[in-house]
C-alpha cells in the first residue's frame, strides 16, 4: 500500500517498508528507521526524512495502513498510540 503526503515543498511517499521524500533530490529511509527516530531510538535518517517523520507517522495511524506491515514495525507503532 502507498500513502503519499503532500507539502508546498515537496512530496512524500511510503511504499511497503520504504519514505521517500522528493525536495529538489530524491532520498529514502526504510520505515522501521523513520519509526525508531519518532520514538526517540537511535536511528539512522537523512534530514529530510527526519523532517516528515512525525507528520508520516502520525498518517499510518490515522489511517492504520499498516495493516499488511511487518510486525516488528506494527508493534512499534501500537506501543506509540496505546
Amino acid at each position: 500500500m502507498k500513502v503519499r503526503l503532500g507539502y508546498p515543498d515537496r512530496v512524500v511517499e511510503v511504499d511497503g517498508d520504504t519514505v521517500r521524500v522528493f525536495k529538489g533530490r530524491l532520498v529514502s529511509a526504510p520505515l522501521r528507521e523513520v519509526v525508531r527516530y519518532y520514538r526517540g531510538e537511535d536511528a539512522i535518517l537523512p534530514p529530510l526524512v527526519r523532517e516528515v517523520s512525525r507528520d508520516v507517522v502520525a498518517a499510518l495511524l490515522r489511517t492504520r495502513a499498516l495493516q499488511n506491515e511487518q510486525p516488528a514495525v506494527i508493534q512499534a507503532l501500537h506501543g506509540i498510540s496505546g
